[in-house]
Order: structure tokens, then sequence, then C-alpha cells
């Protein structure tokens, strides 16, 4: 205890911003402080903890594998204290916490700007920040609250994570309106052998299998997923519909991209040679923000939202 007494303490939720944003103007904003105040901080902060914490390179601040080791402790720990005095009382109007929530290409596209619209108005402080789907670590971070929320559609632990669900999908082979082979239907072997557009596999540490990087559409249906022929990786989802429209390319998309391109017939749903089954899209949460006031407050507001799409 008297080594605390001669540390600033509250150097280490700054510490905490520049390991979480991994730049100064970045960990200032979130801060709502300075930028010259959080980099004399940092110095006092390697000062302190006698390293340099951080690297600076063209994409920002590399924190050390000593700050890595640091803040797996001090991250946790600060989070606790920051629960301990907000969970008293939560106010919409005026709380400004910032919602960390991770979130795939599709949901972020097509529906977050009509859920936050109304939310503008119902918290006008709270500030959100939004990640890939494929951050490493989700429920590590859901854990030590990197991230509050995550939309999945791969199953967390239930006994570590609670969730709502916000919608269902179910993934359907597409092809062209005008395809040269296909009509309605696609056996196995075609679907096998024809040329495939697809999103680029990603890392999912955490969630699934850690052997080798996977598309979503692998995630989703596992070892029921035939063998394809993939001659093109994109970065989006949304770009594969007119792809598929312009190409002899086929693809297999969740029925909520491909259905705008459907029903304007540009392209056409094929009936796929193997099951597929409806998979939901769930807002998952550590167990121990469950009694949060802050939290049932946004997840019924995501529920709100969702049973009106």
């Amino acid at each position: 205890m008297s080594m605390l007494r001669n540390q600033d303490l509250n150097l280490l939720p700054i510490f905490d911003a520049l390991v979480r944003e991994r730049q100064l103007s970045k960990a200032a904003e979130a801060l709502s402080m300075s930028q010259p105040a959080v980099s004399n901080a940092l110095k006092r902060l390697r000062l302190s903890f006698k390293d340099d914490l951080f690297v600076r390179t063209r994409q920002g601040l590399v924190p050390t594998e000593r700050a890595l080791e640091l803040h797996t402790l001090i991250g946790p720990a600060l989070n606790l204290v920051q629960r301990s005095f907000e969970s008293e009382l939560f106010d919409p109007m005026i709380s400004d916490r910032v919602i960390n929530i991770s979130i795939n290409t599709t949901m972020e596209t097509l529906f977050l700007a009509d859920f936050i619209k109304p939310l503008r108005h119902a918290a006008p402080q709270l500030r959100f920040r939004f990640y890939p789907d494929y951050l490493p670590e989700i429920p590590s971070r859901l854990k030590d609250g990197r991230l509050n929320y995550a939309l999945e559609y791969v199953p967390l632990p239930e006994d570590k994570f609670d969730s709502v669900l916000l919608s269902t999908d179910k993934l359907t082979v597409i092809c062209a309106k005008n395809h040269p082979t296909l009509k309605e239907k696609i056996s196995l072997e075609q679907y096998q052998s024809m040329p495939h557009v697809s999103v680029s596999p990603r890392a999912y540490s955490d969630l699934g299998d850690s052997s080798r990087d996977l598309t979503p559409v692998e995630r989703i249906l596992g070892a029921n997923l035939p063998m394809r022929n993939v001659a093109m990786h994109v970065g989006s989802i949304l770009t594969i519909p007119s792809i598929v429209a312009a190409t002899d390319l086929i693809a297999t998309v969740g029925l909520t991209v491909a259905k705008p391109w459907i029903d304007r017939g540009e392209v056409k749903q094929l009936s796929a040679p193997f099951k597929t089954e409806e998979y939901a899209m769930n807002l998952y949460w550590h167990r121990s923000r469950s009694k949060d006031p802050a939290h049932v407050w946004l997840t019924q507001q995501f529920q709100d939202y969702t049973a009106k799409i």
C-alpha cells in the first residue's frame, strides 16, 4: 500500500485508453483531454513503470510486451471501479459512457443508421465505438470490458455470457439472372466445381477453429459446407451480389444480403445442394453486466428496434 501512495493513480485510465485506442489523438478524444496532456501523461507513465510502454509507428502506438502484461491486470480493475460508480444510477439523457460493440458488415451497413437515429435523441451524450466482428479475443474483450457487446452468429458459452436474439437469417446460393449454365437448381457437383466469390477468410480467435482462418459461411456451416472452388475473395460481403449479377461466379450468402438483388431480378436464388438452416444473430454480453442499469436500458433499445424490422 505504501507504494500506491507514491503513484499517481489518475494516470491509469490514460494508460488504459492508450492501449485501447493505439493513438494519442483518439485516446485524448475518449478521455475528453487535450492531446498534449495525454502526451505528458505518457511520459510520466514511462517513468513510473520504467518502460517505453508504446512504440510509435506509422499506424500509431504499438504497446510493448510490458504494456500488454500491465493492461491484463489494470484494464479489468479499472473496469470494475468504473462500474461501481456507474451502476447506482443511469440517466440516458446525461450519461456520456462509451459503448464498445463488435458488429458484422451486414448489420452495420443495413441497420446501424436506423438504430442509432432514435438513440441520438434519447441518449445524446452516449458515445458508440463499433468494431469488426473478427476482432481477436472477443470473449476476453467482453469479460474485461474492452467490449460491452458483441453481435455474433456463432454461439458463445452460455455459462459466461448472456444474450438476446436480434434477428435470424438463412444462407442461400445465388447466381446471375442470365447465368449461362444454372437455371433454378444447382447440383452438389456443380456447386463444388463452379467458380465462387467469397468474403476473405479471417482469424476468429476463441470462436471456432483456431487452426486456420475462416469465412463467415465456414463459421456458420462448419463441416456441413461442401468444398468450394473459390475464384475470388472480397473484403465485404455486401459487394458479392453485384459481382454475381455481372459474372458467371456463384456465391453463398445470407438471404438478407441477397434479397434486394433477388427482388430486382438481378440475381437468382438457387436451391442449395446441402442443408441450410436458419442461424441466429444474437447480442452477447458478459454476465457480470446483466444488472447494470445502463445495460438494461440499452438492451431494451436493441430489442425495441429489432421488433420493428
